[in-house]
């Protein structure tokens, strides 16, 4: 089984003993998590499909972000605070930068001309998107955390859906972990790690997304009924 293992000393007071007396906690030295990981296995298995959106998905509290920094890089973006919004992309020329502006779904012209640190923060977290695709170009892969967590439901379907098409069109790979599911249909992920569908063993299934609507990029026009990623993965299929 691939597992991250968390664990945290204790440090014991009267407050921590009344929680140990009230709810009969045995283990007063350490608290102990136990998130599953996607295997190498499935890693190396998943990079001989093509394949540019991966989800990884599960309610608040389930190592989403645990999950994801152990893939990538979620740092905070730095971004020079003395230059517009327009001009944080200094290898893009000025219709490469709109291009990516509206990519992401910050469509708006004066927020372009504003500092970033003058962005709402549903503009903010779009710039963020922006800056980790504009950071992932020559091969690499974006890692965004708590995708579309910032803005509200209508505006996160719509950033979905403008994302895929993006990084779609420019051939990117990115990786979003969100705890919100309403954005699957619209951001079409290729593959998906589901923390809420663990097995009787606590292992995560990586699923391989098959769509039947036509993309604007290499479908897949045949998929046999038992093609799995390894021997005890399946592939779910989507109508």
């Amino acid at each position: 089984m691939s597992q991250i293992v968390l664990e945290s000393e204790i440090s014991n007071d009267r407050y921590t003993n009344y929680l140990y007396e009230a709810y009969d906690i045995q283990d007063k030295e350490r608290t102990v998590s136990i998130i599953p990981m996607i295997s190498d296995d499935d890693l190396q298995a998943m990079n001989h499909h093509e394949w540019n959106v991966m989800a990884i998905l599960g309610k608040s509290g389930s190592g989403k972000s645990t999950v994801l920094r152990k893939l990538g890089d979620i740092s905070p973006i730095v971004y020079d605070e003395s230059k517009c919004v327009i001009s944080q992309f200094p290898d893009l020329d000025e219709e490469g930068a709109c291009d990516l502006l509206c990519g992401v779904g910050l469509s708006s012209v004066p927020a372009w001309l504003r500092k970033p640190h003058e962005l709402s923060n549903g503009e903010k977290a779009r710039l963020d998107l922006c800056m980790a695709l504009y950071n992932a170009r020559g091969g690499s892969i974006a890692y965004v955390d708590e995708f579309t967590s910032v803005v509200n439901r209508d505006v996160a379907k719509s950033m979905s859906f403008a994302l895929q098409r993006y990084v779609r069109r420019n051939n990117l790979k990115v990786v979003i972990s969100s705890c919100h599911f309403d954005i699957i249909d619209w951001l079409q992920p290729d593959f998906i790690f589901n923390l809420n569908h663990r097995d009787e063993d606590g292992e995560v299934q990586l699923e391989r997304m098959i769509y039947s609507d036509d993309k604007d990029y290499k479908v897949y026009q045949t998929i046999s009924e038992g093609e799995s990623l390894s021997d005890k993965k399946t592939v779910q299929f989507i109508s």
